[in-house]
């Protein structure tokens, strides 16, 4: 066979050589992943080694772990239950609060009702003594115009003295 250098015959030349090419390429590039490949195998095995020890240790801790979870159970079920029987006393608290702010609403608004009496008594009396004894009506004017002017307390609590177990009261001639 003679090689006769046509234009079909050298282009199959060059598909030849750049076949083999490729094929020394594929090789080349096998024979590195191959290197790598291996490379990686060796290294993941020891990091496989080192953390074997670790691992083992872990499941130790699990282990002794696991039964004081176990052991928590029961607490945690009775501080639910504490947790309930407080929220329930200091719903007590809150209406036995309730009432004493009712109380004390009531006390002060009978206070002032025994007030307007004693004053309503006194100018009553101070009228009926006028009228007696003669004295003009100009005098008792003024002593219920001087009551009606009195300065009124409006924070009686902070000036009650300090707490010495007794309930006191302000008097009137303050």
């Amino acid at each position: 066979m003679t090689f006769e250098p046509t234009p079909l015959n050298i282009a199959l030349v060059l598909l030849i050589a750049a076949a083999i090419w490729a094929i020394v390429e594929l090789a080349l590039t096998i024979r590195k992943a191959r290197t790598t490949i291996d490379e990686l195998t060796v290294t993941a095995n020891e990091t496989i080694g080192q953390a074997q020890p670790i691992i083992g240790k872990v499941d130790g801790l699990m282990d002794d772990i696991q039964p004081s979870v176990k052991e928590l159970q029961p607490l945690l079920e009775q501080l639910g239950t504490t947790l309930e029987e407080a929220n329930g006393s200091l719903g007590h608290v809150n209406s036995i609060l309730g009432d004493v702010s009712s109380v004390g609403e009531t006390a002060t608004s009978v206070t002032d009702s025994v007030k307007n009496v004693a004053t309503t008594a006194a100018n009553g009396v101070a009228a009926a003594v006028n009228r007696i004894t003669g004295r003009a009506a100009a005098k008792s004017a003024a002593l219920v115009e001087a009551t009606a002017q009195a300065p009124v307390e409006e924070d009686p609590i902070s000036a009650a003295p300090a707490d010495n177990g007794y309930v006191t009261y302000g008097s009137d001639a303050e």
